[in-house]
């Protein structure tokens, strides 16, 4: 890795204008169901790779999203909110005609959720080959969840320059064909999952995931267990060993979990890239997670560095048993 790359990390993915929906009663065919949150028709900024990426350069790490938009992202504000929050549009390109993808969030009072998505200019014909400017140096690839072509192109440029993949996994099997799954895994250093991809993806390949820390280049696998916290697989000495870390409570109350997983991959990869050690870099994951869950939207409450490490030794002190 080089000491003075031009970007820390590189991430790829969907972008995603969310609107988040609270329902009073479970939708149902034939139906009205009342809305009770005035903010449903508010854009909430985001998609994976974005929230990645903007959780990282709030950190003062360089975090470049490779996207596509609308021509009306700067109308809806979404250029201006990349701008405020210092990622680099050197990777955006502006698809004429088309929209930015748009993602409505459902949710019923059961906190059961109905996720509707129109991909517009992240769909797959607009894929196009990526410029080898923007990996060359680069420390980390981060590849979540977009089109095969924008997927497959992203690996092909990380391979190509030899740049450390991170994949953290979305449950998207037409994203992620087995064929493609396996050499994506078999390439990765480090894999991020929760607990129903985890399962998802022993099924499709029927192998324990822990195999990939002998089998492939893997050293980290990561799986975000919810409320249980989340566990960490490592090497060391030659042997596969593991670290659980419980979730951050030292937050306010939760107000909206969406975007937590992305959360937890940016706090997770600031440690790494910072030369911690696993269980720290698990730690400073979960940490970034409690501050975005305090309010609606991906990434409304993305913390300062300054911010985060206070709330990380308070963790640190709570799990020593110091309060």
């Amino acid at each position: 890795m080089q000491n003075n790359p031009q970007y820390d990390v590189i991430t790829s993915g969907y972008v995603s204008m969310d609107r988040i929906i609270k329902l009073k009663t479970p939708a149902r065919v034939g139906f009205t169901s009342l809305v009770e949150n005035r903010t449903s028709a508010d854009i909430r900024y985001g998609g994976c790779s974005v929230n990645i990426s903007y959780d990282l350069c709030r950190l003062g790490m360089r975090s470049l999203p490779v996207m596509r938009v609308g021509d009306d992202y700067e109308q809806i504000g979404f250029k201006r909110f990349l701008e405020e929050g210092g990622i680099s549009l050197a990777a955006a390109e502006v698809v004429p005609g088309e929209r930015t993808s748009v993602c409505y969030l459902l949710q019923d009072n059961e906190g059961q959720h109905i996720t509707l998505f129109y991909p517009g200019a992240m769909d797959a014909r607009f894929a196009r080959p990526l410029p080898d400017g923007i990996f060359t140096g680069a420390r980390l690839g981060v590849m979540t969840v977009g089109s095969r072509p924008d997927n497959e192109a992203f690996f092909a440029m990380c391979k190509k320059h030899g740049l450390p993949l991170v994949f953290s996994m979305k449950g998207d099997m037409d994203a992620f064909p087995r064929d493609f799954l396996e050499e994506l895994l078999s390439y990765s250093s480090i894999i991020f999952t929760n607990e129903v991809e985890r399962q998802a993806i022993e099924q499709i390949l029927g192998v324990d995931l822990r195999a990939m820390l002998d089998r492939g280049r893997c050293s980290l696998l990561i799986t975000t267990l919810g409320r249980q916290g989340s566990d960490c697989w490592y090497k060391a000495d030659g042997a596969a060993e593991k670290t659980h870390v419980p979730i951050c409570t030292c937050g306010g109350p939760v107000a909206d979990a969406t975007g937590s997983g992305d959360a937890f991959v940016a706090g997770f990869l600031y440690g790494f890239l910072r030369g911690k050690d696993p269980r720290t870099c698990a730690m400073l994951g979960t940490v970034l997670s409690s501050f975005v869950i305090e309010q609606e939207g991906c990434c409304a409450g993305a913390p300062t560095e300054g911010q985060l490490l206070e709330r990380f030794e308070q963790f640190e002190r709570m799990l020593k048993g110091g309060g």
